[in-house]
């Protein structure tokens, strides 16, 4: 991206009523570029001291792009906002200047495998220093962009585990991944081990459990364990699984399993907010389901799916992002 030109030295414009023309409150919450071709790069600047930044890069010329500049000095860093005359020629001469972030306030980190252009990426990054008011990355194809004022939505995400890694984590990560559309959101993860509850629910293993299927990922070293979809000859076993697991027990054998229940329900309160807790649910064939314990995808979710889900969770909430 070109920077301001450092051969058009003009006149400084008077900085009177400057804030009356820049588009957004430079406290609020989850400011980011919409694109990162806004952000503009000038290294080795002689100072950055906010009287300087303003009086420097007033009056040059700017590319019909630029709106952000990130002013390096060193490794310091300050974050500069411009504003240009409504035009469509190529450069235009910068009619007012405002220092966003001070290099005290401002990170500037070099992140290959980040995409700068999606928000949940550059939340990760900023919230590995959750003080630092201003994130700035050089991620991926060396383009750079920032997160001010980082507050990201914390994504409760429940599930039950084995197998490893839990399905439904991987699931909501691959969707922020590339999630351009969404505002910053952390995934933060809770399990409960099955094999754990099962262990507490009877005083020593059983010598059979019947789990739902394979891809339950369950082995114990002493414990045969049988898989209910292959429908195997009928044990004194304990079920590991959920009410959906008890009616297809019924149907295969007439009767109702003793059970350790190990539905995500049973271990989230409804006395709680659940309204930023995403978890599965095997009594749901298709769509998104909001309860009162949080909101509910199919156990076998696609990943369609999932961002509906996150989509509801972000409609709940109401996360705060400023796109500029």
């Amino acid at each position: 991206m070109p920077t301001p030109s450092q051969s058009s030295q003009k006149q400084s414009p008077p900085m009177a009523n400057s804030a009356s023309i820049f588009k957004f409150d430079p406290s609020a919450a989850n400011i980011m570029p919409t694109r990162y071709r806004q952000v503009a790069i000038s290294t080795d600047v002689e100072s950055l001291d906010t009287s300087w930044l303003e009086q420097h890069f007033a009056g040059r010329e700017a590319y019909m792009r630029t709106r952000f500049i990130v002013a390096r000095r060193g490794q310091d860093t300050a974050l500069v906002e411009v504003a240009r005359p409504d035009s469509s020629a190529l450069f235009s001469d910068v009619e007012r200047v405002r220092v966003l972030a001070t290099p005290d306030m401002c990170r500037y980190v070099v992140a290959p495998e980040v995409d700068t252009a999606v928000p949940s990426q550059m939340a990760l990054v900023a919230m590995e220093q959750p003080e630092t008011p201003c994130t700035i990355v050089e991620g991926a194809y060396s383009h750079v962009s920032f997160l001010l004022n980082p507050q990201p939505l914390q994504l409760h995400v429940f599930d039950i585990v084995p197998p490893f890694p839990s399905k439904l984590l991987d699931q909501v990560q691959r969707v922020l991944a590339v999630a351009e559309d969404l505002p910053p959101i952390v995934p933060v993860p809770t399990f409960v081990d099955s094999r754990g509850e099962l262990e507490r629910a009877c005083a020593s293993l059983p010598s059979d459990v019947l789990v739902p299927c394979r891809g339950s990922g369950i082995e114990f070293a002493d414990t045969k364990v049988s898989y209910l979809d292959e429908r195997p000859p009928e044990a004194d076993w304990i079920l590991l699984g959920c009410e959906r697991s008890q009616q297809i027990h019924r149907w295969f054998y007439g009767s109702r399993a003793n059970v350790v229940d190990i539905c995500p329900t049973n271990f989230l309160s409804t006395s709680r907010d659940g309204s930023q807790t995403i978890t599965r649910c095997c009594l749901i064939q298709e769509g998104v389901e909001t309860r009162p314990q949080g909101i509910y995808v199919p156990w076998g979710a696609s990943l369609a799916e999932v961002r509906q889900g996150i989509e509801r969770v972000v409609e709940s909430v109401g996360v705060p992002w400023t796109r500029t």
